[in-house]
C-alpha cells in the first residue's frame, strides 16, 4: 500500500547543524557532476550533483571517501534493519522562473522503504504519486513507499536544493513503533495508519 508521512525538525538542532554544515558549501564533502538529472526526461538537460554514500553491493558498503556519522546518525534514529542505498542530492537553481519539475520515477520495483531527509528551505518541492507536494524544508524527513511514483525539482528561490535519499528494509516504520521512536509529530501524513499496523511493506 502507497504512503507517506513528514516529520519536521526530525534531528536535535547540533545533529542537523553538523550534517548541514558537512553537505553546505563550506563542508569537504565529496559532490560528484552527475549526468541528466532523469534518464528517462529526454526534455531535461539539467545536470545535478549526486554523490553515493552508501550502496550494498559494494564489500564495505560506505564509500571510503565520505564521512558516514552524519548520516548514521539518521539510520539510528528509524532503526533500519538492512540499509540498500544511501545518495545525497544537489540541484542547482533553476535557469527559469519556474520551478523545474523533474520526471517521474520510482526508485525500485521491490517492496522496501525509503526515507528522504532535507536540509535546504527552497520552493523546489517533491511530488508524491497522488499530485501532494512536500515542501522542501530544512530538517524536514519524509517516509514514503519507494517503488510508487514520485520526482523532485529544482528551485528558483535558492542557489540549489540538497537532499539525502535512502532505501532500506525494515526498522522502526514497517515494524509499528515509527510515531513512538521519532518524536515530532507529523505534520503530513497519508494511510499513516497503515505504517502502524504492518509488519511488512
Amino acid at each position: 500500500m502507497s504512503y507517506y508521512i513528514v516529520y519536521d525538525d526530525f534531528l536535535p538542532p547540533h545533529e542537523f547543524g553538523l550534517i548541514k554544515s558537512y553537505l553546505g558549501p563550506n563542508g569537504n564533502f565529496p559532490w560528484n557532476l552527475s549526468g541528466r538529472i532523469n534518464n528517462g526526461d529526454t526534455k531535461n538537460e539539467d545536470m545535478y550533483f549526486g554523490t553515493m554514500v552508501y550502496f550494498n553491493c559494494n564489500d564495505e558498503g560506505w564509500s571510503p571517501t565520505i564521512d558516514s556519522r552524519p548520516f548514521q546518525t539518521i539510520l539510528e534514529k528509524l532503526q533500519i534493519q538492512a540499509t540498500i542505498r544511501v545518495k545525497a542530492n544537489l540541484y542547482i537553481t533553476s535557469d527559469t522562473s519556474q520551478v523545474n519539475y523533474h520526471a517521474p520515477h520510482i526508485d525500485n520495483s521491490f517492496a522496501h522503504q525509503g526515507a528522504l531527509f532535507f536540509l535546504t528551505n527552497c520552493d523546489a518541492p517533491t511530488t508524491m504519486f497522488d499530485g501532494v507536494e512536500i515542501e522542501s524544508k530544512e530538517n524536514r524527513l519524509l517516509l514514503f513507499d519507494p517503488s510508487t511514483s514520485h520526482f523532485s525539482s529544482s528551485p528558483t528561490n535558492a542557489l540549489y536544493r540538497v537532499t539525502i535519499n535512502i532505501n532500506y528494509f525494515g526498522g522502526g516504520i514497517s515494524e509499528g513503533y515509527a510515531c513512538e521512536m521519532i518524536k515530532p509529530i507529523p505534520t503530513v501524513s497519508h494511510n499513516a495508519e497503515f505504517l502502524n499496523n504492518s509488519n511488512s511493506l
